[in-house]
């Protein structure tokens, strides 16, 4: 999902598919601020179900929203993966997508690095 969607955005796109308990979104370990994920509790298993089902592959924020399955939310898990922090496939994507914040952090950091360094 976009950096920039926020917590009502996803109330109002998956409380069409029943009573969602609790949204966490995702934030970068260091900066907090969004990246890119989150978590939907619902009460019932078939709203969620039907989340899988109705919200998978639909479009907010001009991204398109993709729903995995999860064991359940543990606090610190909202805080990203991998090193920096942040979505694994943002630190490894070459292209530009200012929904994302720009360029892949691997990119990014190339990008800022001196001639003389590369």
């Amino acid at each position: 999902m976009s950096f920039y969607t926020t917590e009502e955005q996803l109330y109002e796109l998956f409380s069409k598919c029943g009573e969602v308990k609790k949204i966490v979104m995702g934030l970068d370990k260091f900066k907090r601020t969004p990246c890119g994920f989150c978590f939907v509790e619902y009460y019932v298993r078939e709203d969620a179900e039907n989340s899988m089902r109705y919200v998978n592959g639909t479009r907010l924020d001009d991204r398109i929203i993709r729903t995995d399955w999860d064991a359940g939310f543990i606090e610190g898990r909202q805080y990203g993966r991998g090193k920096s922090g942040g979505q694994v496939r943002d630190e490894y994507r070459t292209d530009f997508d200012s929904g994302r914040g720009g360029y892949g952090k691997i990119v990014q950091q190339k990008l800022e690095q001196p001639d003389f360094l590369t």
